[in-house]
Protein backbone atom coordinates (compact mmCIF):
# COMPACT_ATOMS: atom_id res chain seq x y z
CA UNK A 1 0.00 0.00 0.00
CA UNK A 2 1.41 3.55 -0.86
CA UNK A 3 2.35 5.62 1.76
CA UNK A 4 2.08 9.81 0.91
CA UNK A 5 4.49 12.39 1.47
CA UNK A 6 1.99 13.87 4.11
CA UNK A 7 2.28 10.60 6.16
CA UNK A 8 6.21 10.52 5.81
CA UNK A 9 6.35 13.70 7.09
CA UNK A 10 4.28 13.50 10.22
CA UNK A 11 6.21 10.09 11.02
CA UNK A 12 9.59 12.22 10.64
CA UNK A 13 8.23 15.03 13.24
CA UNK A 14 7.29 12.74 15.41
CA UNK A 15 10.37 10.67 15.19
CA UNK A 16 12.24 13.94 15.92
CA UNK A 17 10.49 14.78 18.69
CA UNK A 18 10.99 11.49 20.62
CA UNK A 19 14.06 11.64 19.51
CA UNK A 20 14.47 15.57 21.77
CA UNK A 21 12.95 14.08 24.33
CA UNK A 22 14.68 11.21 24.82
CA UNK A 23 18.05 13.92 24.97
CA UNK A 24 16.46 15.67 27.45
CA UNK A 25 15.32 12.52 29.75
CA UNK A 26 19.52 11.53 29.36
CA UNK A 27 20.70 15.19 30.00
CA UNK A 28 18.52 15.40 33.19
CA UNK A 29 19.40 12.00 34.57
CA UNK A 30 23.37 12.78 33.99
CA UNK A 31 22.64 16.18 35.64
CA UNK A 32 20.41 15.58 38.42
CA UNK A 33 20.57 11.53 39.29
CA UNK A 34 24.12 11.60 40.70
CA UNK A 35 23.88 14.83 42.80
CA UNK A 36 20.79 13.27 44.36
CA UNK A 37 22.44 10.17 45.10
CA UNK A 38 25.61 11.56 46.44
CA UNK A 39 23.16 13.52 48.92
CA UNK A 40 21.69 10.20 50.00
CA UNK A 41 24.72 8.85 50.41
CA UNK A 42 25.65 11.78 52.85
CA UNK A 43 22.79 10.24 55.73
CA UNK A 44 21.72 13.14 58.23
CA UNK A 45 25.37 14.00 59.29
CA UNK A 46 24.95 17.30 56.54
CA UNK A 47 23.02 19.06 58.72
CA UNK A 48 19.77 19.90 56.73
CA UNK A 49 20.37 23.65 58.02
CA UNK A 50 23.34 23.98 55.88
CA UNK A 51 21.28 23.13 52.88
CA UNK A 52 18.55 25.64 54.22
CA UNK A 53 21.26 28.73 54.39
CA UNK A 54 22.86 27.96 51.42
CA UNK A 55 19.46 27.85 49.55
CA UNK A 56 18.69 31.33 50.94
CA UNK A 57 22.40 33.21 51.02
CA UNK A 58 24.33 31.85 48.14
CA UNK A 59 24.16 31.15 44.56
CA UNK A 60 26.63 29.04 42.17
CA UNK A 61 27.29 30.59 38.75
CA UNK A 62 26.20 29.04 36.09
CA UNK A 63 29.66 29.81 34.02
CA UNK A 64 31.44 26.94 36.36
CA UNK A 65 31.12 23.65 34.93
CA UNK A 66 30.83 19.73 36.31
CA UNK A 67 29.47 19.28 39.79
CA UNK A 68 29.14 23.48 40.25
CA UNK A 69 26.60 23.09 37.45
CA UNK A 70 25.49 20.12 38.77
CA UNK A 71 24.72 22.09 42.10
CA UNK A 72 23.16 24.92 40.49
CA UNK A 73 20.67 22.84 38.36
CA UNK A 74 19.42 21.14 41.20
CA UNK A 75 19.35 24.32 43.49
CA UNK A 76 17.43 26.01 40.76
CA UNK A 77 14.91 22.96 40.15
CA UNK A 78 14.45 22.81 44.07
CA UNK A 79 14.33 25.93 45.65
CA UNK A 80 13.39 29.05 45.58
CA UNK A 81 16.59 31.53 46.50
CA UNK A 82 16.22 34.86 48.24
CA UNK A 83 18.24 37.06 45.65
CA UNK A 84 18.87 39.91 48.07
CA UNK A 85 21.04 37.15 49.78
CA UNK A 86 23.12 35.67 46.98
CA UNK A 87 27.04 35.92 46.12
CA UNK A 88 28.47 34.28 43.71
CA UNK A 89 30.84 31.65 44.30
CA UNK A 90 34.21 29.62 42.99
CA UNK A 91 34.85 26.56 44.08
CA UNK A 92 38.87 25.47 44.43
CA UNK A 93 39.49 22.50 43.04
CA UNK A 94 40.86 19.61 45.13
CA UNK A 95 43.24 17.90 43.22
CA UNK A 96 45.50 17.21 45.78
CA UNK A 97 43.08 14.82 47.25
CA UNK A 98 42.51 10.92 46.60
CA UNK A 99 40.15 8.83 45.77
CA UNK A 100 40.26 7.28 48.83
CA UNK A 101 39.93 8.82 52.40
CA UNK A 102 42.30 9.98 54.36
CA UNK A 103 42.40 9.22 57.66
CA UNK A 104 44.58 10.23 60.64
CA UNK A 105 44.22 10.67 64.37
CA UNK A 106 42.86 13.92 66.19
CA UNK A 107 43.85 15.25 69.14
CA UNK A 108 43.10 19.18 67.89
CA UNK A 109 42.38 20.32 64.55
CA UNK A 110 43.06 22.77 61.97
CA UNK A 111 41.34 23.51 58.61
CA UNK A 112 43.81 23.82 55.45
CA UNK A 113 45.99 26.20 55.26
CA UNK A 114 46.26 28.58 52.48
CA UNK A 115 42.56 29.22 52.59
CA UNK A 116 40.34 32.41 52.78
CA UNK A 117 38.52 30.54 55.71
CA UNK A 118 40.30 29.00 58.81
CA UNK A 119 38.80 27.00 62.18
CA UNK A 120 39.36 24.97 64.63
CA UNK A 121 38.11 22.17 66.81
CA UNK A 122 38.74 19.70 69.53
CA UNK A 123 37.10 16.44 68.58
CA UNK A 124 36.39 14.03 70.96
CA UNK A 125 38.79 11.30 72.25
CA UNK A 126 39.80 8.68 69.84
CA UNK A 127 37.44 10.49 66.88
CA UNK A 128 39.89 10.43 63.14
CA UNK A 129 39.42 12.56 60.85
CA UNK A 130 38.54 11.57 57.13
CA UNK A 131 37.92 13.51 54.14
CA UNK A 132 35.49 12.88 51.71
CA UNK A 133 36.42 12.11 47.78
CA UNK A 134 33.18 13.78 47.00
CA UNK A 135 32.32 16.97 48.22
CA UNK A 136 29.15 19.08 48.22
CA UNK A 137 30.71 21.81 50.20
CA UNK A 138 33.24 23.97 49.91
CA UNK A 139 34.96 21.84 52.58
CA UNK A 140 34.24 19.67 54.32
CA UNK A 141 35.75 17.24 57.04
CA UNK A 142 34.10 13.98 59.17
CA UNK A 143 35.11 12.23 62.35
CA UNK A 144 34.33 9.18 63.84
CA UNK A 145 36.39 6.83 66.38
CA UNK A 146 36.80 3.17 64.82
CA UNK A 147 35.20 1.45 66.86
CA UNK A 148 31.73 2.90 67.25
CA UNK A 149 28.65 3.29 64.91
CA UNK A 150 26.72 5.62 64.66
CA UNK A 151 28.74 8.30 66.76
CA UNK A 152 29.94 10.81 63.66
CA UNK A 153 30.69 14.46 63.68
CA UNK A 154 30.84 16.54 60.45
CA UNK A 155 31.89 20.05 59.87
CA UNK A 156 31.16 21.76 56.33
CA UNK A 157 32.21 25.50 55.12
CA UNK A 158 30.18 27.71 52.33
CA UNK A 159 30.65 30.62 51.32
CA UNK A 160 27.22 33.35 51.83
CA UNK A 161 26.13 36.73 51.58
CA UNK A 162 25.10 37.14 55.13
CA UNK A 163 27.73 38.92 57.30
CA UNK A 164 26.15 37.41 60.87
CA UNK A 165 24.05 34.32 61.40
CA UNK A 166 21.77 37.21 62.74
CA UNK A 167 20.74 38.68 59.35
CA UNK A 168 19.28 34.49 58.88
CA UNK A 169 16.91 34.71 61.80
CA UNK A 170 17.27 34.26 65.74
CA UNK A 171 18.07 31.59 67.42
CA UNK A 172 14.55 29.97 67.41
CA UNK A 173 13.47 30.89 63.92
CA UNK A 174 16.88 28.96 62.75
CA UNK A 175 15.97 26.50 65.06
CA UNK A 176 12.20 26.03 63.49
CA UNK A 177 14.11 25.02 60.08
CA UNK A 178 16.04 23.11 61.20
CA UNK A 179 13.07 21.44 62.70
CA UNK A 180 10.51 21.83 59.91
CA UNK A 181 13.62 20.65 57.14
CA UNK A 182 14.62 17.66 59.08
CA UNK A 183 10.89 16.28 59.40
CA UNK A 184 10.38 16.61 55.32
CA UNK A 185 13.09 13.98 54.92
CA UNK A 186 12.04 10.54 53.71
CA UNK A 187 11.65 8.49 56.82
CA UNK A 188 11.79 10.92 59.89
CA UNK A 189 8.55 10.19 62.19
CA UNK A 190 9.18 12.95 64.55
CA UNK A 191 11.56 15.44 65.32
CA UNK A 192 11.57 17.64 68.85
CA UNK A 193 14.13 20.41 70.46
CA UNK A 194 16.24 18.55 73.27
CA UNK A 195 16.87 22.04 74.21
CA UNK A 196 16.41 25.62 73.56
CA UNK A 197 18.73 26.94 70.97
CA UNK A 198 20.73 29.88 71.94
CA UNK A 199 23.06 32.14 71.28
CA UNK A 200 26.85 32.29 72.24
CA UNK A 201 28.82 34.94 73.38
CA UNK A 202 30.77 34.79 70.05
CA UNK A 203 27.60 35.06 68.29
CA UNK A 204 26.92 31.51 66.67
CA UNK A 205 23.89 29.68 67.26
CA UNK A 206 24.02 26.39 69.02
CA UNK A 207 20.59 23.93 67.92
CA UNK A 208 20.87 20.46 69.35
CA UNK A 209 16.95 18.27 68.61
CA UNK A 210 16.12 14.60 68.17
CA UNK A 211 14.94 12.79 65.07
CA UNK A 212 13.22 9.85 65.42
CA UNK A 213 12.72 7.46 62.38
CA UNK A 214 12.92 4.38 60.61
CA UNK A 215 16.69 4.01 61.48
CA UNK A 216 16.17 4.70 64.82
CA UNK A 217 16.34 7.59 67.21
CA UNK A 218 19.29 10.05 66.81
CA UNK A 219 20.26 12.95 68.60
CA UNK A 220 22.26 15.93 66.96
CA UNK A 221 23.96 18.38 68.48
CA UNK A 222 24.90 21.43 66.60
CA UNK A 223 26.88 24.69 66.23
CA UNK A 224 26.32 27.28 63.58
CA UNK A 225 28.81 30.00 63.03
CA UNK A 226 28.84 33.10 60.07
CA UNK A 227 32.12 34.94 60.13
CA UNK A 228 33.90 36.83 57.05
CA UNK A 229 31.37 35.23 54.14
CA UNK A 230 31.54 32.09 55.17
CA UNK A 231 29.22 29.61 56.95
CA UNK A 232 30.51 27.31 58.95
CA UNK A 233 28.90 24.29 60.19
CA UNK A 234 29.65 21.48 62.84
CA UNK A 235 27.12 18.55 63.55
CA UNK A 236 27.85 15.95 65.96
CA UNK A 237 24.99 12.88 66.02
CA UNK A 238 24.74 9.67 67.99
CA UNK A 239 22.46 7.35 68.49
CA UNK A 240 19.93 8.71 71.26
CA UNK A 241 20.00 5.37 73.29
CA UNK A 242 23.86 5.86 73.91
CA UNK A 243 23.53 9.49 74.67
CA UNK A 244 24.62 9.40 78.11
CA UNK A 245 25.91 12.53 80.38
CA UNK A 246 29.44 11.11 79.58
CA UNK A 247 28.93 11.40 76.03
CA UNK A 248 26.97 14.79 76.23
CA UNK A 249 30.19 15.92 78.25
CA UNK A 250 32.33 14.80 75.28
CA UNK A 251 29.76 16.28 72.48
CA UNK A 252 29.82 20.09 74.51
CA UNK A 253 33.38 20.31 75.01
CA UNK A 254 33.42 19.74 71.31
CA UNK A 255 30.96 21.78 70.48
CA UNK A 256 32.81 24.91 72.60
CA UNK A 257 36.11 24.49 71.00
CA UNK A 258 34.91 24.66 67.08
CA UNK A 259 35.45 28.40 66.15
CA UNK A 260 36.62 30.34 63.01
CA UNK A 261 39.88 31.95 63.41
Amino acid sequence: MAVSTTSYQRLAFLIGHVTVLIGAVIYADAFIQPTQQQRRNQGHLQLNLQDEIRNNCMEVPDEHSGETKRRHFIKQSTSAVASFLMIPSTLPAFADETATADTQQQSAYSSPPNQKFRYTVTPPPSFTASNKPLKTHLDEINFSPPDVRGYTLGITVDPVRIKTIQEFGTPEEVAARVVTAEVNRDGVFRVTLAKDPKEDTEGCYDVEYISDGKRGTKRFVTRIYVKDGFLYVLTLQSKEAEYDSEREKEALECIKSFRPT
